[in-house]
């Protein structure tokens, strides 16, 4: 069922994107950031990046629509998740994807560095910053046994739980609790990991997720991880690391790829802005891409 359910996404989806092409609101783009608003059907606080496991079809559907040549971040150098500001119909989801294009030439767009130079100005422009405005990273190491992600299955969890890369039941949806199991491991081992590095417990925030790969990992879509960083996020709650993990306090979660490690073991690296009451992700990304752009026209000059 969940593999039915995402294909009929992305057919949705790609007729969607083609309608767009068609009418010239969509066109080819090369390197970009993917914007993703995210309204459920009540105005409550919602946590945004939950909606990773529907946007991957919806990506997919621009790749099927040649929108872009590729999805991997190499091409889609993050994905972005806010919460939109008017809720979705009753019984519905709404989800709205901007497809932002970022300089792929030196200066080549980094996000990390371009947000955190977008919100230290916000920070300037305010009466009362926080004594700590730059903020912090933190770092999770994860073996694969713990490692979950959106392409995977239950039948592919056990089949890592027993250190195996594929096995007979590769790949099949057959319901074996296993994920839930999982799961209560990661929340378990992040505590863990939390409780032996520094943070600062900020009322509003915006976190940028970094995903490390194992040696050999060429090519992957980084927030396919949304399920292991949610986990994540959620553990920092239960230390104190921020209240809630919702958009009243958290405003965004971006995903971006990390260089690859030396070892077996995958990485999160959660990079921590505090942000002002009135901060709005959406317009800090846009205003960092066109900053990032007038930077690469005058080096072009």
């Amino acid at each position: 069922m969940r593999a039915r359910r995402r294909a009929w996404v992305r057919d949705y989806a790609k007729n969607e994107w083609r309608n767009l092409k068609k009418t010239g609101k969509a066109w080819k783009v090369e390197r970009f950031i993917a914007l993703i608003g995210v309204a459920c059907p009540s105005q409550k606080n919602i946590f945004p990046a939950r909606a990773a496991e529907t946007i991957k079809p919806i990506i997919d559907g621009g790749s099927d629509a040649r929108l872009w040549d590729d999805d991997d971040s190499q091409h889609r150098h993050s994905t972005v998740y806010i919460q939109l500001p008017t809720p979705a119909p009753a019984n519905h989801y709404r989800l709205s994807v901007l497809i932002i294009p970022v300089p792929e030439s030196m200066p080549k767009y980094q996000i990390t560095s371009r947000l955190a130079s977008n919100i230290d100005q916000h920070w300037r422009n305010n009466p009362n910053p926080p004594a700590w405005h730059d903020g912090y990273s933190v770092s999770f190491t994860i073996p694969d046994k713990q490692w979950i992600t959106s392409n995977y299955t239950d039948s592919d969890l056990i089949a890592r739980q027993n250190g195996e890369r594929k096995s007979a039941t590769w790949g099949r949806g057959g319901s074996f609790g296993i994920r839930e199991r999982v799961r209560a491991q990661l929340i378990e081992l992040a505590f863990q990991q939390w409780k032996r590095q520094a943070y600062r417990p900020y009322e509003r925030f915006a976190i940028i997720a970094g995903i490390a790969y194992p040696y050999g990992v060429k090519t992957a879509d980084p927030d396919n991880a949304a399920e292991t960083v949610n986990t994540i996020l959620h553990s920092g709650t239960r230390i104190g690391a921020w209240p809630d993990v919702n958009s009243q306090h958290c405003r965004g979660v971006a995903f971006v790829r990390l260089p690859n490690l030396m070892t077996g073991n995958h990485m999160v690296r959660l990079f921590v802005f505090p942000v002002p009451e009135n901060f709005q992700m959406a317009q800090s990304i846009a205003e960092s891409s066109i900053d990032a752009w007038g930077e690469h026209d005058r080096r072009m000059r």
